[in-house]
């Protein structure tokens, strides 16, 4: 398997726990298609994470091999001892993968899990405590470990909910330590999402870019927005810091990010973004104030 992952393992654990984060700060670690860590202070969150091979060791696409990895997990369950809170976008198994969440659960038992309201089965099936869990609802605030989060309707393909009108699809606004934190989960593009995020005045935005077309969806590949719209969404909604996922980890379902640096540097070559290798920091400071 080509090495594609900056640094992985104990290095990679033992790196997100010594970070010295300072105020109006967050530092941000990539952990492969959606998988993000965000740390400030003493809170470590993580976004979407698919840390094992659960997908593929299940035989749970055909053909096999549809959704085998490009390259190994940066970190593994067992790794994590330092989770806080886990935040879950919507339960397709590269989002919610419960070989992670058991192993979290494990190895961080005080962790507390953020999910869809409709997907709280999915953990409660394997094994977290429903007092550990926090029903999230289209633009209904939380308050998670002392963060604000505000749950955004996501639109993966369309926008599906439960009987109860509760969003299976879902991004995530979090406010950690003076930085408004945005990850979008799996969505299209949508005029509302705008109109959502721009009052916000978002810092870092974790956008997929890794678009739909027929061949996938044949193959049952759900998709998003892609790189031109990512950054059309960052444009209209005055993202500060744009940083792209969803696009790297099989190969069955990426896209080349060149395609949205080339995009972004001949339309709006003052708009901040960061192509991150999974294992890498990116240390973010306030440029508000």
């Amino acid at each position: 398997m080509q090495e594609r992952v900056y640094r992985s393992g104990k290095s990679l654990i033992d790196q997100t726990s010594k970070t010295h984060v300072p105020e109006n700060a967050v530092a941000l670690w990539h952990l492969g298609q959606s998988g993000v860590l965000v740390k400030a202070n003493k809170t470590i969150c993580y976004f979407d994470p698919y840390l094992s091979n659960y997908i593929e060791d299940n035989n749970l696409v055909e053909p096999p091999g549809l959704l085998k990895r490009n390259f190994d997990s940066p970190m593994q369950p067992k790794d994590i001892n330092n989770a806080n809170v886990v935040f879950i976008t919507h339960d397709h198994l590269d989002h919610l993968d419960p070989e992670t969440l058991k192993g979290i659960k494990k190895f961080s038992p005080h962790a507390n899990f953020v999910c869809p309201a409709p997907s709280i089965y999915r953990l409660t099936g394997i094994g977290v405590k429903e007092d550990n869990i926090y029903a999230a609802k289209a633009n209904k605030k939380l308050k998670v470990n002392g963060l604000d989060v505000i749950p955004i309707p996501a639109k993966h393909e369309k926008f599906c909910k439960d009987k109860n009108g509760n969003h299976y699809y879902l991004g995530y606004v979090v406010y950690i330590n003076g930085i408004v934190f945005f990850h979008a989960g799996d969505t299209l593009a949508y005029t509302d999402l705008v109109k959502y995020l721009q009052p916000l005045s978002v810092d870092i935005a974790c956008l997929p870019i890794n678009g739909q077309d027929w061949r996938r969806n044949e193959q049952g590949a759900m998709g998003n927005m892609d790189f031109r719209d990512a950054v059309e969404i960052s444009q209209a909604a005055g993202i500060d810091l744009l940083i792209p996922v969803h696009y790297d980890l099989f190969e069955s379902n990426t896209e080349n990010p060149a395609y949205f640096i080339d995009y972004l540097y001949r339309n709006y070559p003052g708009q901040k973004c960061k192509l991150m290798v999974p294992g890498e920091r990116l240390l973010y400071l306030s440029e508000k104030g």
